[in-house]
């Protein structure tokens, strides 16, 4: 840690730099437990009639020998579309697996995102199987401001690739960390071309041009030369997005309690994860407090898809074996913040019902009754296992200014 660091953490009402400091941490995980209390129960799909393209976000598909909850992205890059949150719904089936595209090009004035390493090891992590898609139909944009750009949109993934993984998932007997390890060897490679072919044939449709296919080949090279760069390419960009994102704040976060930070998490599988988190704070007992901010600038709570989110992420934080600064252990816990413009007071969670009884009373008028019902939910001892939401996940509710 560089002297500037050290004093302006020591001295922050000097150096007023408690924004823009980021303290560096690293962490070891072995395990993952969890209950996902605001799940939302899932609509079942029978395989046979299984089309990923017109069935929900996620749900849960019945084999002939068993049934699978499944979740899909929208894109391969986590930050788009909400693909925690999805995960998070099915999070307290005991068999999960998730459809990732491997590519996405939005056209060459949109983005072009890749799967990350990272993600397929979070996803070995946390025991979800995954399913590798491409699209293979699109459209060009025809929205009055996009129309004249090289955009194209309404991707639909390839049913049959999608399939053949699936039934093949249903019948396999092995780990997630197996079968996504043997199909990023066996398969990322073929599944990446017949993405490239199919943007190919795309473009040539929709007559929008695409992101050029040397640099992606040049990519695929890479990787084919030793697959082991797959991991460190993705690694320094996920290192990279990390770092960036701790000198960014959201419209969607109200800070003010602490400091952002990075962690670099390790685990027994030989996973490296890279995240940041929106807030640390050290209390007066020298525990540092892990904090994921959601703040709504017009209502109560913010979405529900935002709160599912912040959850997701706490699952990693929540379930760390031990956690380090500037090499020296230090002792943690983990925390959802959720701000909104109409909230009068403050909640801490977990606490008695007569607390929640008291802040909703405060706050009559100003929440819906589907707020009203994600509170109590988040409230331990409102459900069955309450006692591990209380272990790893506090919410706060309190008022953000204006």
């Amino acid at each position: 840690m560089n002297l500037r660091n050290l004093f302006a953490r020591l001295f922050p009402q000097i150096f007023g730099e408690k924004i823009n400091m980021t303290l560096n941490f690293e962490g070891f995980i072995k395990d993952v437990q969890y209950k996902a209390f605001l799940a939302e129960d899932l609509p079942q799909y029978e395989y046979k009639n299984f089309d990923i393209n017109k069935v929900e976000t996620s749900g849960k598909i019945i084999f002939s020998n068993g049934e699978f909850a499944f979740s899909k992205w929208v894109s391969p890059k986590r930050t788009r579309s909400y693909p925690f949150e999805r995960m998070y719904d099915t999070f307290n089936s005991p068999m999960r697996l998730t459809v990732i595209p491997v590519l996405k090009d939005e056209g060459l004035d949109g983005d072009l995102d890749r799967i990350q390493y990272s993600t397929i090891s979070w996803m070995n992590l946390l025991n979800i199987y995954i399913v590798l898609g491409y699209y293979d139909k699109a459209s060009k944009n025809q929205r009055p401001l996009q129309f004249a750009k090289s955009k194209i949109t309404s991707q639909e993934f390839n049913i049959s690739v999608v399939n053949d993984q699936l039934l093949k998932i249903s019948q396999y007997k092995q780990s997630a960390l197996h079968w996504n390890r043997t199909l990023i060897e066996d398969r990322f490679v073929e599944i990446y071309k017949l993405a490239l072919d199919s943007y190919e044939r795309i473009s040539k449709e929709t007559g929008a041009k695409v992101h050029d296919r040397d640099t992606q080949e040049q990519y695929l090279a890479t990787i084919m030369r030793d697959f082991a760069n797959f991991k460190n390419i993705s690694l320094r960009g996920s290192k990279g997005a990390s770092i960036r994102e701790t000198q960014t704040t959201h419209n969607l976060e109200y800070l003010s309690d602490g400091m952002k930070a990075t962690f670099q998490i390790d685990n027994y599988l030989g996973g490296t994860y890279f995240l940041t988190a929106d807030e640390v704070i050290k209390d007066e007992e020298g525990v540092y407090l892990i904090q994921e901010s959601k703040n709504s600038t017009e209502g109560f709570l913010p979405s529900l898809s935002d709160i599912k989110d912040g959850l997701f992420k706490l699952i990693l934080y929540s379930n760390l074996d031990s956690l380090r600064l500037d090499s020296e252990p230090v002792n943690f816990r983990s925390c959802l913040k959720l701000t909104g413009k109409k909230v009068s007071g403050s909640l801490s969670l977990p606490c008695d019902e007569n607390s929640v009884i008291q802040f909703l009373n405060k706050n009559k008028g100003s929440y819906s009754k589907r707020e009203e019902e994600t509170l109590r939910k988040l409230r331990p001892g409102s459900g069955p296992d309450c006692s591990r939401m209380l272990q790893t996940t506090s919410g706060i509710c309190k008022q953000s200014e204006t």
